[in-house]
């Protein structure tokens, strides 16, 4: 089941960069962005698949609360008075409306109803982000900075995702960076405020009140949260990197004959993609408030045993106090080793993106940054 909720929440992501990417080109002039034609029957089946999405982790908090007494009556409960049900039934109500729009002949010539239809999917994104486990934690704050920082991810990769996989050309191309590369900058710059945040509320020891953020994060590494949180973090540097070449490093290349912007701007959607695939495991995972209740109870996470087999667990089982089992990082030679690799092969990335043109060296050398990056700091932990 949460394998098939996590898959679901990843469609929810894509979904909602779908819709928001495509309304916010169709309220950009034509001679400001590429030529983008989206097919109307992908609208329609992204807006019906958020509720359905959505509906999947109401059926499972109703089943874990049901047991043995009768489902349908739980779910009814559920639906109609825990948070995560009233906001299915808000999705529901504003996803209908977004249909009936959607289903108008003239939706595409009448600016107002893809900006009627932008602002009814960011409704639908507050409903979805109000029963988030943030929110739900704490009183307004949590609301907040997760809608912030989701928002954001989704205005900027819904825009990468539709020009990506749905521009016929690169015409334009020029005029559409000269909005989009500061739009996207506000956007990763809202994204990572707001994620700094939304994580220090997701992190938050409940053992150790006065642990500050970092020792947090440390702790959190030996569980599947924080290994996808630090694997979320690691791709979002790749991501970035990518977005400065196609946003800085390429704006006068794409100018020359037989140069396609748009080839490049898959391969960032690419690690999007990544990052929303990590993103929705999270979502799924025990956050690490009690990281000895969460180890005694369901272990510690595959990767962190398979770099440091049981020792470190089986201490962190059988300590009586939080304080015995703090994750200390100190880096040696192997760290640096490997820290050093990354900076190497985010230098293939950017050569082999400037000089070779070459996405897949490109793709791969990023990738192998991230893991050079990961294996550095998995390797200094004590």
């Amino acid at each position: 089941m949460t394998i098939l909720i996590s898959f679901t929440e990843l469609l929810l992501y894509i979904c909602f960069s779908i819709l928001i990417g495509s309304f916010i080109l169709m309220l950009v002039p034509e001679d400001r962005r590429p030529p983008v034609y989206v097919p109307k029957k992908l609208l329609y089946i992204a807006a019906i698949v958020i509720p359905l999405a959505a509906l999947l982790p109401v059926i499972n908090t109703a089943q874990i609360l049901a047991a043995n007494r009768s489902f349908s009556f739980i779910f009814k409960n559920v639906l109609f008075t825990f948070e995560i049900g009233k906001s299915w039934i808000f999705i529901v109500i504003v996803t209908a409306i977004l249909i009936r729009i959607l289903v108008v002949k003239s939706f595409r010539s009448n600016r107002m109803l893809p900006g009627l239809a932008l602002a009814l999917t960011i409704l639908i994104l507050l409903g979805y982000t109000n029963s988030s486990h943030a929110a739900s934690i704490t009183e307004w704050s949590g609301f907040i900075y997760h809608t912030l920082h989701f928002l954001s991810v989704t205005v900027w990769i819904g825009i990468l995702f539709t020009v990506g996989f749905f521009a016929s050309e690169k015409s334009n191309w020029q005029a559409f960076l000269k909005w989009f590369t500061p739009l996207a900058v506000a956007c990763i710059t809202v994204a990572l405020v707001s994620g700094y945040f939304t994580m220090g509320i997701d992190i938050n020891s409940y053992d150790d009140p006065d642990a500050t953020i970092l020792q947090e994060y440390q702790n959190s590494l030996i569980v599947n949260y924080g290994q996808a949180l630090f694997i979320k973090h690691l791709l979002v540097l790749s991501l970035i990197l990518f977005a400065i070449i196609n946003g800085i490093l390429f704006r006068k290349k794409s100018e020359e004959p037989g140069f396609s912007p748009v080839k490049w701007v898959k391969v960032e959607s690419v690690y999007a993609f990544f990052v929303f695939g990590t993103t929705a495991f999270m979502g799924q995972s025990w956050p690490p408030h009690q990281i000895y209740s969460l180890v005694n109870s369901y272990g510690a996470s595959p990767l962190f045993k398979a770099l440091y087999g049981g020792e470190l667990v089986e201490a962190i089982k059988s300590a009586e106090k939080t304080g015995v089992f703090n994750i200390s990082i100190a880096f040696g030679l192997q760290s640096y080793i490997l820290f050093l690799l990354g900076i190497v092969f985010m230098g293939i990335t950017i050569v082999a993106s400037v000089k070779r043109r070459s996405a897949p060296v490109s793709f791969i050398a990023a990738l192998l940054m991230a893991l050079s990056l990961y294996f550095g700091v998995m390797m200094g932990i004590q």
